[in-house]
């Protein structure tokens, strides 16, 4: 069975936002590590210390990131759709064995809405606790926001 095609274990979170820009801004900001710096941690007063990316089918990516309070975590995956500039699919593991995060499913949909805007919405699968899916609930409204200040120009 194609690993598409294969139903996801877990609880899922969805977020989803209006971006004042384009799918083609917004897909290079998700998939360039240098643009990548400029917007992540917003707010949660974050940083990524290191964003390695190879965004291709079958590439991968590791995100190194330091929180407000000091603290460092990882989170690695491979890119399993790259279809700019709607369409992101990667696996998604946390380096910190405690999470249990591991080889869960991020999708990554942007419409196009025809005013010089975007509606992002991103699903993430199998993840293995209630608690768990709220932290990445939480997590990815704060990303979706951090590329709305972003590209609002805050």
């Amino acid at each position: 069975m194609d690993e598409t095609m294969q139903p996801q274990r877990g609880l899922t979170s969805r977020a989803a936002r209006v971006i004042p820009a384009s799918p083609a801004d917004i897909f290079k900001a998700l998939t360039d590590p240098q643009s990548m710096t400029k917007w992540w941690g917003k707010t949660e007063k974050s940083s990524l210390v290191a964003c390695d990316m190879d965004v291709r089918h079958g590439g991968g990516f590791r995100l190194a990131i330091r929180t407000a309070n000091g603290t460092e975590d990882a989170v690695a995956g491979t890119y399993s759709e790259v279809a700019p500039p709607h369409h992101l699919v990667f696996s998604w593991s946390s380096e910190k064995a405690a999470d249990a995060v591991v080889d869960s499913k991020v999708t990554i949909e942007l419409y196009d809405l025809k005013d010089g805007s975007t509606r992002a919405v991103v699903t993430h699968q199998g993840l293995p606790a209630p608690h768990v899916a709220a932290l990445y609930s939480a997590g990815w409204h704060d990303a979706l926001q951090d590329l709305s200040l972003h590209f609002a120009g805050t």
